[in-house]
């Protein structure tokens, strides 16, 4: 396997927009034969899928080859977190289970992989910025294990303090995509 991890994070304004250009990343992916990995709330799957398929995307043709996967993002959470922590090795068996499953499926020469992950801002939503700082990490950590695109999605109004936490997520990430810089952060991935 060749290429380079990529951590992005969109920093958006509304579920429009998170969606807009969850749809390109994931379109882009699925194009080149990557495989999609998609754990995020109900409302964001939904969207993708009618995006995708507006795009003239078969959504059901990729899932049923593997390659264009779903989970619910609270779900997924719950499965490795301890009184409000991310377990690292219950993330590893949970995360690692489903990333080794996607890759299998990828069509792409070198078995890309694209990954959206929306938990960090469920934690955050929640108040638990310190989980949700310890979960980019794990994520880093399985990143620099094995390499794929993780995509992540915070609404602006999460980090519009410049607190500390906030800073920590934007350094948490190798590419920072606001929804006024979609253009430049678009030229930056297909470069």
């Amino acid at each position: 396997m060749c290429g380079t991890a990529v951590h992005s994070v969109h920093v958006y304004d509304g579920l429009s927009s998170l969606v807009g250009r969850l749809c390109g990343i994931a379109g882009s992916a699925l194009k080149i034969g990557n495989t999609v990995l998609i754990v995020a709330r109900p409302e964001v799957r939904d969207g993708l899928v009618y995006e995708l398929s507006e795009t003239g995307i078969d959504v059901r043709d990729h899932a049923r080859e593997d390659r264009f996967c779903m989970y619910d993002a609270g779900a997924m959470l719950a499965q490795f977190m301890i009184e409000g922590r991310p377990d690292p090795d219950l993330f590893t068996k949970c995360i690692g289970s489903a990333l080794e499953q996607a890759r299998k499926a990828s069509k792409s020469k070198d078995g890309g992989l694209t990954v959206f992950g929306e938990m960090v801002a469920l934690l955050w939503a929640e108040g638990n910025r310190t989980g949700a700082l310890e979960l980019e990490r794990l994520w880093n950590k399985a990143l620099s294990q094995n390499i794929f695109h993780l995509h992540c999605g915070y609404p602006r109004s999460f980090l519009a303090d410049q607190t500390p936490d906030a800073q920590a997520v934007f350094a948490a990430h190798t590419h920072v995509l606001k929804d006024d810089e979609a253009d430049s952060f678009r030229s930056r991935i297909n470069a």
